[in-house]
């Protein structure tokens, strides 16, 4: 049976090293002359540790020790040991102590895993191009998103963002029992704006009102830009009239002011006008009707005012 050793030895599709006590090449078989470019011819009798310098480690030294006084294998894997035989080839070592008429031999298996290595490696590059089309996805869901629920001029909220909360804030508001705030905010004259200075002019004027109400306003509430010259506050959480006196207040600085823009000075004034839940109405579209009745009140009181000034 012997005989035949070397016959199933090299059939082997793994690296076969057998080598004698003090270390030295007594076989080598075809798949490790595949895998290191020597020829067996050239390796016998050699210093395993020359025949393979990476070997040449205290890793490979603590093992034959292990083997040769107590019989214990050993194991290498190719993701802690690099290059054990070759540059090109990435291999898993076993080691076993083998004895035949009393001769202690080490029997070294080399496991060929360059292939799952490439495989990993793509399976890495796979999985960072998915995730950069991830991060691409999102942008472009943030675009999107803002597209459908951000006003594209002023970049406040359009009405379907505002719609959308105003459900979740009137729904809370009517759980826990608290006041829900809402301001409708008119432009005056802004015909006369576009008319006077351009329509690119007015542009920049709708933008200057959306930035002011957004910075006069708290964090949690919303903005939205509701028409041309309209927004509405939704005010979420009021604890009392007086949270609301302090937004106004803040909004009540650009009534009526003069402004700079593009090397013009030009007159602005708002005309506001609040309602609340409950006390107002209990939908959404009650309270707009009714802040919007409010805000037509001051305005007209404003028209009057200024026609008794002229």
């Amino acid at each position: 049976m012997d005989s035949f050793l070397p016959s199933i030895l090299s059939c082997i599709n793994e690296g076969i090293v057998i080598v004698t006590a003090d270390l030295k090449i007594a076989y080598w078989n075809p798949f490790m002359e595949e895998l290191t470019g020597r020829r067996q011819d050239d390796v016998l009798g050699m210093s395993v540790e020359n025949a393979l310098p990476n070997l040449d480690k205290p890793f490979f030294h603590h093992a034959v020790k292990g083997i040769l006084e107590g019989g214990s294998p050993a194991f290498f894997s190719a993701a802690m040991h690099r290059r054990m035989i070759s540059e090109n080839h990435q291999v898993n070592l076993k080691m076993n102590r083998v004895i035949d008429r009393e001769q202690v031999a080490i029997l070294l298996e080399f496991v060929d895993v360059t292939n799952q290595f490439h495989r990993i490696n793509q399976l890495r590059d796979y999985v960072k191009q998915l995730s950069r089309l991830n991060s691409e996805l999102k942008q472009k869901e943030k675009v999107i998103e803002k597209l459908a629920y951000y006003d594209k001029l002023t970049g406040v909220a359009n009405r379907a963002l505002f719609e959308k909360f105003a459900d979740k804030y009137l729904n809370l508001a009517k759980q826990t029992g608290s006041m829900l705030g809402l301001m409708f905010v008119d432009v005056n004259e802004f015909k006369l704006i576009n008319d006077t200075y351009g329509h690119h002019m007015g542009d920049k004027i709708m933008m200057r009102v959306a930035a002011f109400l957004t910075e006069s306003t708290r964090k949690n509430d919303i903005v939205c830009r509701y028409g041309g010259d309209e927004f509405l506050i939704l005010l979420p959480d009021i604890q009392s009239l007086e949270n609301y006196r302090q937004i106004a207040g803040q909004i009540d600085a650009l009534r009526n002011r003069k402004i700079v823009q593009d090397g013009y000075t030009i007159s602005l004034s708002l005309s506001i006008g609040a309602s609340f839940y409950p006390n107002d109405g209990i939908t959404i579209e009650e309270l707009v009707a009714k802040a919007d009745t409010f805000m037509y009140i001051q305005k007209h009181e404003s028209r009057t005012e200024m026609k008794k000034d002229g």
